[in-house]
C-alpha cells in the first residue's frame, strides 16, 4: 500500500486559540468537529506545548487450561484519561477546573482596586463536568467530546521567576448517555476540510 502523508495529523491550536473547554453537564454538546460549541463551554486559554494527550487504556488477563497453554483473554477493564497542562493561572476557568467551581470567589475591579481572587484548598472531589479539545492540523479538524468526565490529579504547581504558573490536569471520562453513541466515555470528531469533488489524495 502506497503511504500518503495527507493522511497525517500534526495537531496545532485552532485559529482562536481554544483548546480545552469545560461545562456543566447537561450543556449541549457538538456533534461534528467545527461545530460552534454552546456558550456555556469555557475556554481555558493557553496550554502547554506537549499538547493534550486522550488515552484510552485496556487491560486484560489470560485463562490458562491445564498444561499451561493460553485458553483465552478476558478482558478486565477498560477506561480513557486526558491530560492536559494549563498556563493561564489568572483566567477564572482555569481556577474553578483546578480547584472546584464553588472554591472560587471572585470580586470584580473597581476603580480604585483590581480584581481579587479568593481560592480555597479544600479535600472536596471536582465534580463531574463535559469537557471538550480541540485542534487543527492545516484544514482537518478534530475533536474529542466528553459527556461525562472528572478531573482526577493536578499535579504539583511550582511558582518560580523563569516559568510561569501552570497546572498540569488529568481526567478521567465516564460512560456516557447516548445509546447511539454505544454510551462511548469518548467521541471522537473529525473533518478533513475538504468538500466533495475536491483533490483528496487517496
Amino acid at each position: 500500500m502506497a503511504v500518503n502523508v495527507q493522511n497525517a495529523f500534526v495537531g496545532t491550536p485552532p485559529i482562536d486559540g481554544g483548546v480545552f473547554f469545560r461545562a456543566p453537564v447537561g450543556t449541549a454538546l457538538p456533534e461534528g468537529a467545527t461545530e460552534v460549541l454552546d456558550e456555556k463551554f469555557e475556554d481555558h486559554g493557553a496550554v502547554g506545548a506537549d499538547g493534550f494527550n486522550v488515552s484510552p487504556e485496556r487491560s486484560s488477563n489470560d485463562i490458562n487450561m491445564f498444561g499451561g497453554d493460553v485458553f483465552t483473554s478476558v478482558q478486565e477493564s477498560f477506561s480513557v484519561n486526558f491530560t492536559i497542562t494549563l498556563l493561564e493561572d489568572d483566567r477564572e476557568a482555569v481556577s474553578k477546573t483546578v480547584f472546584g467551581d464553588t472554591n472560587v470567589e471572585v470580586t470584580p475591579a473597581t476603580e480604585s482596586e483590581g480584581k481579587k481572587t479568593r481560592i480555597l484548598y479544600t479535600s472536596e472531589p471536582l465534580p463531574i463536568s463535559s469537557f471538550v479539545l480541540k485542534a487543527v492540523s492545516g484544514a482537518k479538524s478534530k475533536t474529542y467530546v466528553i459527556e461525562r468526565g472528572q478531573v482526577t490529579t493536578v499535579a504539583e504547581v511550582t511558582t518560580v521567576h523563569n516559568n510561569v504558573t501552570q497546572y498540569q490536569v488529568t481526567g478521567r471520562a465516564f460512560k456516557g448517555t447516548n445509546a447511539d453513541a454505544k454510551y462511548a466515555q469518548v467521541i471522537e470528531l473529525k473533518d478533513d476540510g475538504t468538500p466533495a469533488g475536491a483533490a483528496s489524495g487517496e
